[in-house]
């Protein structure tokens, strides 16, 4: 179980989402389930949820339309789909929108469980990479302005003598400056500082 992580089941069938909460309970997942996906909207008033189970046909909003409106509200989450009637294009569909997996009914329990397990783990591992981008965004905040030009002219492969002509500084200063760098980035060599810089920029650029 992934703690802290709530796992939403939307599904206007009350037996439906009694069997799925009973399943969720049994193996220690926490789990809240709703009738129907504006009530959930309404609940989470724009708070973003960890994932969801959502069954596709729903009165006034169906599932694939409950995961568009969150995602255009607060981005992509992940998600397994429920449903009585199967095809390749709701299941492409669904991917697009986050899906982890599409269930068709009707379904042994371990099997939803199964999807359920893989889909937290996903949610585990987007929590870490987001945990590790801000330890790198701290640190790269730690750099004083000078050591971010440096730094910036390294991982563009500028060579020493050329980064203390194009500042103005001398090479002493420039490899103090590297020096200064490496420790509190957390980096041994200049390849480690590449990929650090590298990623940290890929980030600054994702909606």
């Amino acid at each position: 179980m992934q703690e802290g992580t709530v796992v939403y089941i939307v599904d206007d069938d009350v037996g439906m989402r009694d069997s799925l909460s009973f399943v969720l309970r049994k193996a220690d997942i926490p789990s809240e389930a709703y009738p129907s996906g504006k009530l959930l909207l309404e609940t989470l008033a724009g708070r973003k949820p960890g994932c969801l189970v959502v069954d596709f046909q729903m009165p006034e909003m169906s599932g694939l339309k409950l995961m568009s409106d969150i995602r255009s509200r607060c981005g992509q989450v992940p998600f397994v789909l429920i449903t009585g009637h199967g095809s390749v294009p709701l299941t492409v569909e669904a991917m697009k929108l986050g899906a982890i997996t599409v269930i068709e009914k009707p379904f042994h329990p371990q099997a939803f469980l199964d999807s359920v397990r893989e889909m937290l783990d996903v949610v585990k591992r987007q929590k870490e990479m987001i945990e590790k981008q801000k330890e790198i965004n701290e640190r790269m905040n730690s750099l004083t302005e000078r050591e971010k030009e440096v730094t910036e002219l390294v991982v563009d492969g500028v060579l020493t003598k050329q980064i203390a002509k194009m500042l103005g500084i001398s090479v002493k200063t420039v490899e103090v400056h590297r020096s200064h760098i490496t420790k509190k980035l957390g980096v041994e060599s200049i390849a480690q500082l590449v990929k650090l810089v590298v990623n940290s920029r890929s980030d600054s650029t994702k909606d």
